[in-house]
């Protein structure tokens, strides 16, 4: 997309993209606090979506997308800046392909007439340099220098068409991949096996999984073991014998049929378990209590924001 296109799209949702969400709104204005100067108290910066326009009631200023994006990122180079814009709206271009891609696939599945399409990877990448890899991490509540160790911008093939997504390797060099629209791997598929020396083990279903067990480490008073990435609770008998070397197995599984029968299973192999899920009993998966409790301490510091702009008198 060009400069012109990108001016087309919701300022909204490029907001929305970036992190950045309103503090309220009202008709078709919402209202934000300013990303374009330092901490406010009160929201100054207003977004109507009828004329898709932005305002600085501050400075003064307004205009299209774009020119937000002038200020967000200051980048001298305006073709860099629009390849940037374009990496960070490319996720909703590859939403339609991939779902009939996936569509293509279960049907070649169900069908069983002939081999699914296999999942190519053109090239590895370290986290960081696409934009919208990293805000789709942190829409999940994974902060960049927790995933940065464990992950990778995996750009690959599907048939004819090329799409990327976060990507996290197992024991045997397939990627695991994730995108807003996507959740799939490349083969070989396999577990992943994270060996810190420790005695102790915590098993997780998938790498978003164990990134959010990352994230939780300072309210989980720290966590000292080795990690078990199953990529696929069809996968956990080839764990058996890994976990067999552990004086203890902490499940951190789904709170669903499958990660109920996992540990069942692990349960009747003799291994010695402790059901870890506990902490997030009230939600489906750890990711799912991550984004929970960034959402809950975001709405709190609002609310503080909001009473202390009032007791100003503002």
């Amino acid at each position: 997309m060009n400069i012109k296109q990108l001016n087309q799209l919701p300022i909204t949702d490029f907001l929305s993209k970036i992190g950045i969400q309103p503090s309220y709104k009202r008709g078709e204005s919402q209202w934000y606090v300013s990303p374009i100067r330092e901490p406010e108290h009160s929201p100054s910066f207003k977004v109507n979506t009828a004329i898709n326009r932005w305002y600085d009631y501050a400075l003064m200023q307004g205009g299209k997308l774009f020119d937000l994006a002038e200020r967000l990122y200051p980048i001298q180079d305006a073709s860099s800046l629009v390849e940037k814009l374009n990496s960070l709206f490319l996720f909703e271009q590859q939403n339609q392909d991939l779902s009939l891609a996936a569509k293509h696939i279960w049907q070649i599945v169900t069908d069983k007439r002939i081999n699914a399409p296999a999942i190519t990877i053109n090239e590895i990448k370290p986290l960081g340099n696409n934009p919208a890899i990293t805000s789709y991490l942190e829409s999940r509540g994974i902060p960049l220098n927790i995933a940065r160790p464990y992950c990778k911008e995996v750009y690959y093939q599907l048939d004819d068409r090329q799409y990327f997504a976060a990507g996290s390797e197992n024991r045997s060099g397939g990627y695991e991949l994730r995108n807003p629209y996507f959740k799939g791997s490349s083969s070989p598929k396999d577990i992943t096996h994270i060996e810190n020396g420790g005695k102790s083990i915590c098993v997780v279903e998938g790498f978003m999984d164990f990134l959010s067990l990352l994230t939780l480490q300072k309210s989980l008073h720290s966590i000292r073991s080795d990690f078990l990435l199953l990529n696929s609770v069809s996968l956990a008998d080839r764990s058996l014998a890994i976990l067999e070397g552990y004086q203890n197995v902490f499940l951190y599984l789904d709170h669903d049929n499958a990660g109920r029968k996992t540990q069942e299973k692990y349960q009747s192999a003799g291994l010695k378990t402790v059901d870890a899920s506990v902490i997030y009993k009230q939600y489906k998966d750890l990711n799912d209590y991550l984004v929970s409790q960034k959402s809950g301490q975001k709405e709190v510091k609002q609310r503080q924001e909001y009473k202390k702009s009032q007791g100003l008198g503002l």
